[in-house]
């Protein structure tokens, strides 16, 4: 059973826990008429087919890692979504990790001055940090995130599962961060 942790930045969402992320999805759109995927382009595959939920589904496909978290990167989504007849009524999903995530949520604060959107988290740091507060953005040359936004989610569909996907590296990068945030803010999750 999915665990559900509230959290309050510019608004309140949910953040569910150990839930099955295809089936909070199919909730999720329910009502909407078109819902766009930004996931990253290696990552696709893992994504596989989609339940029928009755919205038209856009897949957006970006650049891996920080890559894709470019201006280029962004106006491509921009265009997608006009060119896909994107509405503030309509949905955007980031799948991936937190590059993903900064950079969809980005799209999301910035098309039409802000449309929902929601997380589906699948790396450790995406699930601890970057999906959780409404962190949104992309780099310059002059350094990583200096461009962005606070928008916050509708929700954070955080499923177990995909940290199988990781590679160890991946992997221990994530527990690395879970650590840093138990020295910063609470001694217990050490334990």
């Amino acid at each position: 059973m999915s665990e559900i942790v509230q959290v309050r930045a510019e608004r309140e969402y949910d953040v569910l826990i150990d839930c099955d992320w295809r089936n909070e999805f199919a909730r999720l759109v329910t009502g909407r008429t078109r819902v766009a995927i930004v996931v990253s382009a290696s990552f696709r595959s893992h994504v596989g087919d989609l339940p029928n939920v009755g919205a038209e589904i856009h897949f957006f496909e970006i650049p891996d890692g920080e890559e894709g978290k470019r201006a280029s990167t962004l106006e491509l989504i921009w265009h997608s979504l006009g060119k896909a007849g994107f509405t503030r009524s309509d949905l955007l999903i980031a799948i991936g990790g937190g590059a993903t995530s900064d950079i969809a949520g980005f799209a999301a604060a910035t098309w039409l001055r802000g449309v929902d959107w929601g997380v589906i988290p699948t790396t450790w740091a995406g699930m601890v940090d970057a999906a959780i507060g409404g962190k949104t953005g992309m780099n310059s040359d002059f350094g990583k995130n200096l461009i962005g936004a606070f928008h916050s989610p509708l929700c954070v569909l955080i499923d177990m599962s995909w940290l199988a996907t990781l590679a160890d590296r991946d992997f221990s990068a994530g527990v690395a961060e879970i650590v840093k945030s138990g020295f910063i803010v609470d001694n217990e999750i050490l334990r």
